[in-house]
C-alpha cells in the first residue's frame, strides 16, 4: 500500500537506478534471500520490483544547485560542516 498523494511508483529504467538494484541485490542474495535470487535470475525487468519517489524529494533534487561540471555539488552533510 502507498500513499499516491506523497510518491510516485515508476519502473526501474535509468541505468544508474539498474546498477544500484542490481548491486544490493547482489549485497542481499550473498546473505540467501530467495526473492533477491529470483529477480537476478530472471532480470529486473520481468520482476515487480518499482522504484518509490517522493514527490518532495524528486522537487528538491531538480531545484538542487548543479556545479560547472554537472554534479550536484556537496552533499548537505558536507555543507553543515564547513
Amino acid at each position: 500500500m502507498c500513499n499516491l498523494e506523497l510518491v510516485d511508483i515508476e519502473p526501474v529504467t535509468a541505468p544508474r537506478d539498474r546498477r544500484t538494484l542490481k548491486e544490493l541485490l547482489n549485497d542481499i542474495h550473498v546473505h540467501a534471500s530467495e526473492h533477491a535470487t529470483r529477480i537476478l535470475r530472471t532480470g529486473i525487468d520481468a520482476s515487480p520490483v518499482v522504484k518509490v519517489m517522493p514527490i518532495d524529494y524528486r522537487k528538491a533534487w531538480r531545484e538542487w544547485p548543479r556545479t560547472d561540471t554537472g554534479d550536484r555539488g556537496v552533499g548537505s552533510t558536507e555543507e553543515v560542516y564547513r
